[in-house]
């Protein structure tokens, strides 16, 4: 069961306008939800405070820079030895997420790499790890839907708002 949010409608009116462009201006927001500018920096500084912001970066084009293959690649992994592996994978650039999971397999690793090479050196590079008993990869053929942003209930909704892509 997940955590309760003690976010307020006005906290959640303001993370569903930074889902849409965490660009604005304090004071641009400030307009859009008709309250003070001091208001929004106030509520922003204490939501990074608290750790419900976490962080601003900009959405880049992954294949444009050269990451054009993206893998899913479940693993087995010795009894005991789950985080101390899922830990060290977590270090490689190729892993853009990790996952503890149920089911036949330990971990789920979701890998963007470079070509079929890059893809082949990793996998054969983990194999190596003395507590991988083995994995399986899935090429990704084409990414129907990838998104980092987390949906946030605005005011008087009871489902999620979509932000704008």
């Amino acid at each position: 069961m997940g955590r309760k949010s003690s976010l307020d409608d006005l906290d959640r009116d303001l993370l569903v306008e930074l889902n849409i462009d965490a660009r604005r201006s304090h004071r641009e927001l400030a307009h859009r939800l008709k309250i003070s500018p001091t208001t929004v920096s106030s509520r922003v500084g204490r939501l990074e405070e608290q750790g419900v912001i976490r962080g601003y970066i900009p959405l880049l084009d992954d294949e444009q820079l050269g990451w054009d293959l993206w893998a899913v690649i479940g693993i087995w992994i010795s009894k005991g030895k789950l985080r101390e592996v899922e830990e060290r994978l977590a270090r490689d650039p190729h892993a853009y997420a990790i996952y503890d999971v149920t089911g036949d397999n330990d971990a789920v690793l979701i890998g963007r790499f470079r070509d079929r090479r890059d893809l082949d050196r990793f996998v054969k590079h983990m194999l190596q790890d003395p507590y991988v008993e083995r994995s399986n990869t899935q090429v990704v053929l084409n990414r129907v839907k990838e998104d980092r942003r987390v949906p946030v209930a605005a005011r008087g909704t009871e489902v999620p708002l979509a932000p704008a892509a």
